[in-house]
Protein backbone atom coordinates (compact mmCIF):
# COMPACT_ATOMS: atom_id res chain seq x y z
CA UNK A 1 0.00 0.00 0.00
CA UNK A 2 2.98 1.99 0.84
CA UNK A 3 4.40 2.51 -2.49
CA UNK A 4 0.94 2.14 -4.67
CA UNK A 5 -0.36 5.53 -2.93
CA UNK A 6 3.20 7.27 -2.84
CA UNK A 7 2.45 7.30 -6.64
CA UNK A 8 0.35 10.08 -5.98
CA UNK A 9 0.92 13.70 -5.71
CA UNK A 10 1.86 14.37 -2.00
CA UNK A 11 -0.89 17.32 -2.56
CA UNK A 12 -3.56 14.80 -3.69
CA UNK A 13 -3.32 13.16 -0.71
CA UNK A 14 -3.34 15.84 1.57
CA UNK A 15 -6.25 17.78 0.11
CA UNK A 16 -8.55 14.87 -1.41
CA UNK A 17 -7.81 11.99 1.15
CA UNK A 18 -6.45 13.13 4.16
CA UNK A 19 -8.90 15.90 4.96
CA UNK A 20 -11.95 13.69 4.71
CA UNK A 21 -10.72 11.85 7.84
CA UNK A 22 -11.20 12.15 11.36
CA UNK A 23 -9.00 12.37 14.01
CA UNK A 24 -9.05 9.37 15.08
CA UNK A 25 -8.70 7.70 11.30
CA UNK A 26 -5.96 10.20 10.76
CA UNK A 27 -3.99 9.15 13.39
CA UNK A 28 -4.48 4.88 12.62
CA UNK A 29 -3.34 6.15 9.02
CA UNK A 30 -0.47 7.79 10.29
CA UNK A 31 0.93 4.19 11.59
CA UNK A 32 0.94 2.55 8.09
CA UNK A 33 4.17 3.72 6.92
CA UNK A 34 6.77 6.84 7.49
CA UNK A 35 5.23 8.31 4.08
CA UNK A 36 1.78 8.77 5.31
CA UNK A 37 3.34 9.38 8.84
CA UNK A 38 4.99 12.49 7.33
CA UNK A 39 1.83 13.73 5.57
CA UNK A 40 -0.74 12.95 8.20
CA UNK A 41 1.48 15.43 10.43
CA UNK A 42 0.79 18.10 8.94
CA UNK A 43 -0.44 21.04 11.17
CA UNK A 44 -3.22 22.69 8.86
CA UNK A 45 -5.13 18.61 9.10
CA UNK A 46 -5.18 18.97 12.67
CA UNK A 47 -6.09 22.58 13.10
CA UNK A 48 -8.79 22.12 10.88
CA UNK A 49 -9.88 18.42 12.68
CA UNK A 50 -9.58 20.27 15.91
CA UNK A 51 -11.06 23.36 15.33
CA UNK A 52 -14.38 21.34 13.85
CA UNK A 53 -14.26 19.29 17.02
CA UNK A 54 -14.27 22.04 19.40
CA UNK A 55 -15.45 25.38 18.19
CA UNK A 56 -14.33 27.26 21.45
CA UNK A 57 -10.38 26.85 20.33
CA UNK A 58 -10.73 29.60 17.98
CA UNK A 59 -10.47 31.90 20.54
CA UNK A 60 -6.82 33.21 20.40
CA UNK A 61 -5.89 32.71 24.52
CA UNK A 62 -6.29 29.14 22.91
CA UNK A 63 -4.90 29.09 20.00
CA UNK A 64 -1.45 31.22 21.77
CA UNK A 65 -1.38 28.28 23.95
CA UNK A 66 -1.34 25.55 21.79
CA UNK A 67 1.26 26.61 19.53
CA UNK A 68 3.69 25.97 22.26
CA UNK A 69 2.41 22.04 22.56
CA UNK A 70 5.33 19.65 21.55
CA UNK A 71 3.19 19.13 18.28
CA UNK A 72 0.72 21.97 18.16
CA UNK A 73 -2.51 20.72 17.08
CA UNK A 74 -1.78 17.10 17.05
CA UNK A 75 -1.02 16.99 20.45
CA UNK A 76 -3.76 18.90 21.64
CA UNK A 77 -6.02 16.29 20.05
CA UNK A 78 -4.14 13.30 21.45
CA UNK A 79 -5.25 15.09 24.62
CA UNK A 80 -8.44 16.26 24.46
CA UNK A 81 -10.41 13.60 22.31
CA UNK A 82 -9.82 10.15 24.25
CA UNK A 83 -11.74 10.41 27.93
CA UNK A 84 -9.30 11.05 30.60
CA UNK A 85 -8.10 8.20 32.93
CA UNK A 86 -7.11 9.36 36.38
CA UNK A 87 -3.03 8.65 37.47
CA UNK A 88 -2.18 10.26 40.58
CA UNK A 89 1.07 12.03 41.75
CA UNK A 90 2.35 11.38 45.78
CA UNK A 91 -0.22 13.57 48.36
CA UNK A 92 2.56 14.96 49.07
CA UNK A 93 2.69 16.89 45.19
CA UNK A 94 2.03 20.65 45.32
CA UNK A 95 -1.15 21.56 43.15
CA UNK A 96 -0.63 23.69 39.73
CA UNK A 97 -0.51 27.38 40.97
CA UNK A 98 -0.23 28.65 37.54
CA UNK A 99 -3.50 30.19 35.52
CA UNK A 100 -5.76 27.39 33.60
CA UNK A 101 -8.28 28.13 30.67
CA UNK A 102 -11.80 26.60 30.64
CA UNK A 103 -13.13 26.14 26.79
CA UNK A 104 -16.49 25.07 26.42
CA UNK A 105 -19.11 24.21 23.51
CA UNK A 106 -22.17 23.27 24.38
CA UNK A 107 -24.55 21.12 21.87
CA UNK A 108 -28.49 20.27 21.81
CA UNK A 109 -28.92 17.48 19.10
CA UNK A 110 -25.90 18.63 17.40
CA UNK A 111 -26.44 21.98 17.04
CA UNK A 112 -23.96 24.50 18.90
CA UNK A 113 -25.95 26.57 21.58
CA UNK A 114 -23.30 28.08 23.44
CA UNK A 115 -19.54 28.36 23.07
CA UNK A 116 -16.83 30.35 25.36
CA UNK A 117 -13.41 30.37 26.69
CA UNK A 118 -12.57 31.50 30.41
CA UNK A 119 -8.96 31.98 32.31
CA UNK A 120 -9.26 30.92 35.72
CA UNK A 121 -6.66 32.51 37.87
CA UNK A 122 -5.48 30.34 40.20
CA UNK A 123 -2.33 31.70 42.14
CA UNK A 124 -4.43 33.56 44.64
CA UNK A 125 -4.52 32.87 48.46
CA UNK A 126 -8.29 33.50 48.26
CA UNK A 127 -8.96 31.23 45.01
CA UNK A 128 -6.77 28.63 46.81
CA UNK A 129 -8.69 28.96 50.43
CA UNK A 130 -12.25 29.17 49.07
CA UNK A 131 -14.45 26.42 47.35
CA UNK A 132 -13.96 25.84 43.89
CA UNK A 133 -16.51 26.85 41.37
CA UNK A 134 -16.02 28.21 37.44
CA UNK A 135 -18.80 30.27 36.13
CA UNK A 136 -19.18 30.25 32.47
CA UNK A 137 -22.14 32.63 32.71
CA UNK A 138 -22.88 36.01 34.72
CA UNK A 139 -25.28 36.03 36.98
CA UNK A 140 -27.94 37.62 34.62
CA UNK A 141 -27.22 36.02 32.17
CA UNK A 142 -29.03 33.52 29.76
CA UNK A 143 -28.74 32.05 26.77
CA UNK A 144 -31.21 32.46 24.17
CA UNK A 145 -31.87 29.10 22.00
CA UNK A 146 -34.08 27.44 20.11
CA UNK A 147 -34.94 24.48 22.54
CA UNK A 148 -38.58 25.05 23.85
CA UNK A 149 -40.54 22.79 26.75
CA UNK A 150 -43.13 21.14 24.50
CA UNK A 151 -45.75 21.26 27.62
CA UNK A 152 -47.42 17.90 28.42
CA UNK A 153 -45.13 15.36 29.78
CA UNK A 154 -42.74 16.35 31.93
CA UNK A 155 -40.63 13.34 32.83
CA UNK A 156 -39.99 12.48 29.13
CA UNK A 157 -38.58 15.71 28.31
CA UNK A 158 -36.03 15.60 31.06
CA UNK A 159 -35.72 12.53 29.58
CA UNK A 160 -35.18 14.02 25.98
CA UNK A 161 -32.85 16.57 27.30
CA UNK A 162 -30.59 14.47 29.36
CA UNK A 163 -30.31 12.43 25.95
CA UNK A 164 -30.19 15.86 23.56
CA UNK A 165 -27.38 17.79 25.49
CA UNK A 166 -23.91 17.32 24.73
CA UNK A 167 -21.28 19.33 26.75
CA UNK A 168 -17.18 19.64 25.45
CA UNK A 169 -15.11 21.00 28.73
CA UNK A 170 -11.68 21.52 28.12
CA UNK A 171 -9.09 22.45 30.60
CA UNK A 172 -5.70 24.11 29.18
CA UNK A 173 -2.56 24.13 31.26
CA UNK A 174 -0.40 26.14 29.16
CA UNK A 175 2.54 26.26 31.15
CA UNK A 176 2.74 22.19 31.42
CA UNK A 177 1.22 22.19 27.77
CA UNK A 178 -1.52 19.88 28.72
CA UNK A 179 -5.49 19.47 28.40
CA UNK A 180 -8.39 17.75 29.05
CA UNK A 181 -12.15 17.55 27.66
CA UNK A 182 -12.96 16.48 31.79
CA UNK A 183 -16.55 16.19 31.07
CA UNK A 184 -18.71 13.11 30.61
CA UNK A 185 -19.59 14.51 26.74
CA UNK A 186 -23.00 12.76 27.46
CA UNK A 187 -25.28 13.74 30.63
CA UNK A 188 -25.12 11.18 33.75
CA UNK A 189 -28.21 13.10 35.18
CA UNK A 190 -30.90 15.69 34.80
CA UNK A 191 -33.09 16.35 37.46
CA UNK A 192 -35.01 19.27 38.88
CA UNK A 193 -33.56 21.71 41.59
CA UNK A 194 -36.09 21.85 44.13
CA UNK A 195 -35.23 25.33 45.24
CA UNK A 196 -35.04 27.59 41.94
CA UNK A 197 -37.55 25.12 39.79
CA UNK A 198 -34.28 24.85 37.05
CA UNK A 199 -33.66 21.95 35.24
CA UNK A 200 -29.73 20.77 36.45
CA UNK A 201 -28.44 18.60 33.76
CA UNK A 202 -24.55 17.06 34.97
CA UNK A 203 -22.01 16.09 32.96
CA UNK A 204 -19.37 14.04 35.49
CA UNK A 205 -16.23 12.21 36.07
CA UNK A 206 -16.05 10.43 39.06
CA UNK A 207 -12.46 10.02 40.56
CA UNK A 208 -12.75 6.88 42.60
CA UNK A 209 -9.12 7.12 44.18
CA UNK A 210 -10.28 10.12 45.79
CA UNK A 211 -13.94 9.62 46.22
CA UNK A 212 -14.96 12.97 44.56
CA UNK A 213 -16.59 14.17 41.46
CA UNK A 214 -15.65 16.30 38.76
CA UNK A 215 -18.83 17.85 38.00
CA UNK A 216 -20.01 20.78 35.15
CA UNK A 217 -23.61 21.06 35.44
CA UNK A 218 -25.83 22.93 33.13
CA UNK A 219 -28.66 24.30 34.26
CA UNK A 220 -31.91 25.79 32.02
CA UNK A 221 -35.35 27.32 32.93
CA UNK A 222 -37.44 30.12 31.56
CA UNK A 223 -36.57 33.24 30.91
CA UNK A 224 -37.53 34.14 34.68
CA UNK A 225 -38.84 30.75 36.35
CA UNK A 226 -40.24 27.50 35.53
CA UNK A 227 -43.30 28.77 37.15
CA UNK A 228 -44.50 30.88 33.80
CA UNK A 229 -44.51 27.76 31.62
CA UNK A 230 -47.79 26.83 30.74
CA UNK A 231 -47.83 22.54 31.60
CA UNK A 232 -50.03 22.01 28.60
CA UNK A 233 -48.69 24.82 25.72
CA UNK A 234 -45.09 24.67 27.05
CA UNK A 235 -42.53 27.85 26.34
CA UNK A 236 -38.90 28.74 25.56
CA UNK A 237 -36.07 27.38 27.51
CA UNK A 238 -33.05 29.30 28.52
CA UNK A 239 -29.24 27.98 29.46
CA UNK A 240 -29.25 30.33 33.24
CA UNK A 241 -25.93 28.69 34.73
CA UNK A 242 -22.98 26.55 33.18
CA UNK A 243 -20.37 25.86 35.93
CA UNK A 244 -17.76 23.46 37.00
CA UNK A 245 -17.16 22.17 40.49
CA UNK A 246 -15.58 19.72 42.34
CA UNK A 247 -17.75 17.55 44.84
CA UNK A 248 -16.35 15.23 47.90
CA UNK A 249 -18.55 12.34 48.86
CA UNK A 250 -20.63 14.34 51.27
CA UNK A 251 -21.65 16.58 47.97
CA UNK A 252 -19.52 19.49 49.31
CA UNK A 253 -17.47 21.60 47.10
CA UNK A 254 -13.68 20.94 47.50
CA UNK A 255 -11.93 23.92 47.89
CA UNK A 256 -9.13 25.70 45.15
CA UNK A 257 -5.59 24.04 46.40
CA UNK A 258 -7.66 20.35 46.38
CA UNK A 259 -9.76 20.92 43.74
CA UNK A 260 -6.20 21.94 41.05
CA UNK A 261 -4.89 19.05 42.59
CA UNK A 262 -7.41 16.95 41.07
CA UNK A 263 -8.17 18.44 38.17
CA UNK A 264 -3.70 18.24 37.77
CA UNK A 265 -4.14 13.90 38.26
CA UNK A 266 -6.97 14.11 35.02
CA UNK A 267 -4.34 16.29 33.01
CA UNK A 268 -1.25 14.22 33.35
CA UNK A 269 -3.10 11.11 33.22
CA UNK A 270 -3.75 8.43 30.90
CA UNK A 271 -6.55 8.64 28.58
CA UNK A 272 -8.98 5.85 27.17
CA UNK A 273 -10.25 5.75 23.49
CA UNK A 274 -12.44 2.68 24.14
CA UNK A 275 -15.95 2.17 22.47
CA UNK A 276 -18.78 2.65 24.85
CA UNK A 277 -16.67 4.86 27.49
CA UNK A 278 -19.47 6.97 27.43
CA UNK A 279 -22.07 4.09 28.98
CA UNK A 280 -19.37 2.99 31.24
CA UNK A 281 -18.80 6.73 32.83
CA UNK A 282 -23.01 6.92 33.11
CA UNK A 283 -22.71 3.39 34.82
CA UNK A 284 -20.15 4.38 37.19
CA UNK A 285 -21.39 7.79 37.91
CA UNK A 286 -24.58 5.90 38.89
CA UNK A 287 -22.32 3.19 41.23
CA UNK A 288 -21.12 6.61 42.40
CA UNK A 289 -24.41 7.68 43.30
CA UNK A 290 -25.24 4.35 45.46
CA UNK A 291 -21.78 4.44 47.66
CA UNK A 292 -22.47 8.54 48.59
CA UNK A 293 -26.54 6.95 49.45
CA UNK A 294 -24.83 4.12 51.18
CA UNK A 295 -22.25 6.64 53.04
CA UNK A 296 -24.74 9.50 54.22
CA UNK A 297 -27.42 6.33 55.62
CA UNK A 298 -23.84 5.06 57.57
CA UNK A 299 -23.32 8.82 58.71
CA UNK A 300 -26.50 9.51 59.62
CA UNK A 301 -27.34 5.53 62.00
CA UNK A 302 -23.56 6.84 63.51
CA UNK A 303 -25.20 10.26 64.39
CA UNK A 304 -28.31 8.87 65.69
CA UNK A 305 -26.33 6.79 67.72
CA UNK A 306 -24.00 9.12 68.88
CA UNK A 307 -27.54 10.97 69.77
CA UNK A 308 -28.80 7.80 71.40
CA UNK A 309 -25.85 7.81 73.70
CA UNK A 310 -26.13 11.53 74.71
CA UNK A 311 -29.29 11.30 75.48
CA UNK A 312 -28.93 7.94 77.87
CA UNK A 313 -25.75 9.42 79.27
CA UNK A 314 -28.03 12.93 80.12
CA UNK A 315 -30.72 10.96 81.62
CA UNK A 316 -28.34 9.13 83.69
CA UNK A 317 -26.49 12.14 84.90
CA UNK A 318 -30.26 13.57 85.96
CA UNK A 319 -31.10 10.47 87.82
CA UNK A 320 -27.67 10.36 89.82
CA UNK A 321 -27.87 13.86 90.36
CA UNK A 322 -32.25 13.49 91.75
CA UNK A 323 -31.02 10.20 93.70
CA UNK A 324 -28.13 12.34 95.33
CA UNK A 325 -30.26 15.44 96.30
CA UNK A 326 -32.77 12.93 97.70
CA UNK A 327 -30.36 11.23 99.63
CA UNK A 328 -29.73 14.11 101.27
Amino acid sequence: MGESISTLHPDIIQTQILTRLDGPTLASTASTSSYLQTLCSEQKLWQEISTGTWPCINDQRVIQAISSFPYGYRSFFADSYPFTEETWMSEKQDPPTNGLISAVDLYYRGELIYSKVQEMETENQWFLSAPFRVDMLDPKESILSRIRYPGGDYEEWVRDMEESMKLNWIVIDPVKKRAANISSRKAVSARRNWLTGDLEIRFSTVVNKKAAEVAAVVSCGSAETWKELDEEVGGEVHVRDMRLQVEDIEGKCLKGRDSLVILHGLLEGNRCCKDGEERRRKRRYEEYVGVKIQWREKKERREKAQDTLCMIFGFSMFVLLWSYILLR
